[in-house]
């Protein structure tokens, strides 16, 4: 316990054994009123209130200074639509290095606005100010939205369960680095013509569509968007909150070439890149074909990747025909080239 306390944390995500020693033992006062609370895994609070469902979620874009307004609004709302609401409002904090110019500053709010108006958010309030030690602009959202059906969380995993996984994994990682480290990949032989398929993927990370469309589906009985750590971690994550144990076939994953090649020539792990646009479905294995129906009219590929088996046969990964435990991903590639 004692070393615990000196950890000096890494760029990323805190550990979840520090979470569960450090965070989750001050959760001020209770209230019956709250659904489900902070907990390993789970991306959103749920408050019922007056007949309706209230959810709740807040995250900051740290990984990139670049086209922060739009992750911002689309990294909350997923958080909302992978509980089954509706996105609703938004409001954030943006803080800002002393120097800044004005032109900056609306560049990230027209971003807010053009990406809210799209998904159907009001921008409801916030709080901006310039700050010494800051090198780029910090911003950090958070996000209500409303339901009256059901909610759906990352631990509502059922064993026996298959979990499929839409679109590709890295799809927002390779975006960030096709952006932000354009010049040190093109040193390195990437051709522009790739680099500029590789930032495109900034189109595909809201999973609020494919969401909202298989939160209603009878069979399906939990959702979660992997983030941080990538598609490992997310999957990892779902079996943890639902205190499953989980086999991943490595091999099934969907990686896009643009991100292969992007990964390959910096020597990261796609597997553990920011996932963002990827939405991960624990289904009851007998549902899987009504899930694909349901997402026909929609550009989401699915893909099954595993299943949700019982906690004694543990947390593996299947690679070339060898298993070997699937463990949290202490940090996501992207911080690695920090």
């Amino acid at each position: 316990m004692a070393s615990g306390r000196q950890t000096r944390f890494a760029a990323g995500k805190i550990p979840t054994e520090t979470l569960l020693r450090a965070v989750y033992t001050n959760l001020g006062k209770r209230d019956k009123r709250v659904l489900i609370g902070p907990g390993i895994g789970r991306d959103s609070a749920v408050v019922r209130q007056n007949g309706m469902v209230l959810v709740f979620t807040a995250d900051p874009i740290t990984g990139t200074p670049s086209q922060i307004g739009q992750h911002s609004v689309e990294i909350n709302a997923n958080d909302i639509a992978t509980a089954g609401a509706r996105p609703k409002w938004y409001l954030c904090t943006i803080l800002l290095p002393v120097g800044t110019r004005e032109d900056s500053l609306r560049q990230i709010t027209r971003e807010i606005h053009e990406t809210a108006k799209r998904l159907g958010i009001t921008v409801v309030g916030g709080h901006t100010e310039a700050t010494s030690g800051l090198d780029r602009p910090i911003i950090s959202g958070f996000m209500v939205g409303e339901t009256r059906g059901r909610v759906l969380s990352s631990e509502g995993g059922e064993l026996g369960d298959r979990i499929l996984l839409t679109k590709t994994a890295g799809l927002e990682g390779t975006a960030i680095l096709a952006r932000d480290r354009a010049t040190l990949l093109k040193k390195k032989g990437v051709p522009e013509g790739l680099l500029k398929l590789a930032r495109s993927y900034q189109e595909q990370i809201s999973v609020v569509e494919e969401a909202l469309l298989t939160a209603k589906l009878k069979g399906v009985h939990a959702l979660h968007d992997p983030t941080e750590g990538g598609v490992l971690n997310g999957l990892w994550e779902m079996a943890e909150a639902s205190n499953l144990g989980i086999e991943v076939w490595a091999e099934k994953i969907p990686v896009a070439p643009a991100t292969r090649v992007i990964c390959l020539t910096l020597g990261l792990d796609p597997l553990k890149l920011m996932s963002s646009g990827t939405l991960l479905l624990a289904v009851e294995a007998s549902k899987r074909w009504t899930v694909q129906r349901a997402l026909l009219n929609t550009p989401c590929m699915l893909t099954e990747v595993g299943k949700l088996t019982s906690r004694s046969k543990g947390r593996v990964m299947v690679r070339k025909g060898r298993k070997q435990a699937l463990k949290a991903v202490s940090q996501d590639e992207l911080y690695k080239l920090a």
